[in-house]
């Protein structure tokens, strides 16, 4: 009789010990990739990012498809949450600034999702860097916002955009605020300073390649040079980067450039021109639909090419923009190179850069 009775407590513990290891993971999950201030109650300690109430938003269901692997509908309860802190602020079509608030977002990061969907891409074969590709996300108006792919995968801060689906306002202490947080969750990209591609009720993600031109490839250009950048802006308008001859006023990047597949190379820095300064100069102009759905090819004149979106070029939150490098290895690198100091990998540092094309999704 005893050993009957020992048996059960044997077998009732290990059915428990089972229930709690297979709970385990959905238990955590909320928990799992957030700050500990969220999970240890904030408002009792030093963050003021945690003093308010953080609301759910709505969720829909989520189709990713495009040139990946298993496209469908995605499986949420598979993830685990970011969370992010942002100031949002949008560009209007008059080109003023509008405040809308500040947050504290948490949800599902865009490279968490897209993660598991191994590429597909339609033009391997003539060029297999995953640097031409772009992102577009949808919602239920049919508006969209893109982002590059390598502003997902390749940059320095991962995670920095989220599908959110909690928000809380992030209130100063003297003054009494009231910021609208909506209802739907919304896609959030805190790298950005305006928050024009801030996207209410995402339905479809769609993973894409370049292909509204096309680039040669031809590796035995001796020597690789070009002598000047002709920018083409939505082949609306155009005008040449021609070499410079003044040389006093460059701006300099200290990087350790690490590529993707040959790992470390010994450009020690970067001097140039900022992007920036050139399309001022044109008389180009910020306009909000840019910022969303903007997107840049950089191409070299042996058809190498790299995608960027407009907003991770000239939106920045941390306005640290793209240069044109002047190389000092004209034979070899061409008379201008493009570097971004906020990527991770040096793949898109292109060299002996021919065009900047400037498109738009929508």
């Amino acid at each position: 009789m005893q050993i009957n009775i020992n048996m059960k407590a044997y077998w009732f513990i290990s059915l428990f010990l089972i229930f709690i290891s297979l709970n385990y993971r959905a238990y955590t999950q909320e928990v799992q990739a957030i700050t500990g201030a969220t999970v240890l109650n904030g408002k009792t300690g030093n963050s003021l990012y945690h003093k308010t109430d953080e609301k759910s938003l709505k969720v829909s269901e989520l189709y990713i498809g495009g040139e990946i692997e298993n496209e469908g509908k995605t499986d949420l309860t598979k993830f685990y949450k970011h969370e992010i802190i942002i100031k949002e602020s949008v560009l209007t079509s008059e080109n003023n600034v509008e405040f809308i608030g500040a947050f504290r977002y948490k949800g599902y990061s865009l490279f968490d999702l897209l993660n598991p969907h191994l590429l597909k891409k339609k033009n391997v074969e003539i060029f297999r860097p995953p640097i031409d590709l772009y992102v577009v996300i949808e919602n239920d108006k049919g508006e969209s916002v893109v982002f590059s792919w390598s502003e997902i995968f390749q940059t320095n801060l991962i995670h920095q955009i989220i599908l959110a689906t909690e928000v809380a306002p992030i209130k100063s202490y003297k003054k009494d605020t009231e910021y609208k947080t909506g209802e739907q969750w919304k896609v959030i990209s805190a790298s950005d300073l305006y928050s024009n591609r801030t996207l209410e009720n995402p339905v479809r993600i769609m993973v894409k390649s370049f292909d509204q031109k096309e680039y040669v490839i031809n590796r035995d250009i001796q020597p690789l040079y070009s002598h000047e950048i002709r920018v083409n802006i939505n082949q609306d308008s155009s005008f040449v980067i021609p070499a410079v001859t003044e040389t006093s006023q460059l701006s300099s990047y200290n990087t350790s450039f690490f590529g993707m597949g040959m790992g470390y190379h010994d450009n020690k820095s970067f001097e140039g021109l900022a992007l920036k300064s050139f399309l001022e100069n044109s008389g180009f102009e910020y306009e909000q639909n840019w910022i969303r759905n903007g997107l840049v090819c950089v191409a070299s004149v042996d058809g190498y090419r790299a995608i960027f979106s407009f907003s991770e070029l000239f939106n920045r939150y941390d306005q640290v923009g793209p240069i044109l490098s002047v190389s000092d290895k004209d034979e070899k690198s061409g008379f201008y190179r493009f570097f971004l100091p906020s990527d991770f990998y040096a793949d898109r540092a292109v060299k002996a850069v021919k065009e900047l094309y400037f498109f738009k999704i929508n």
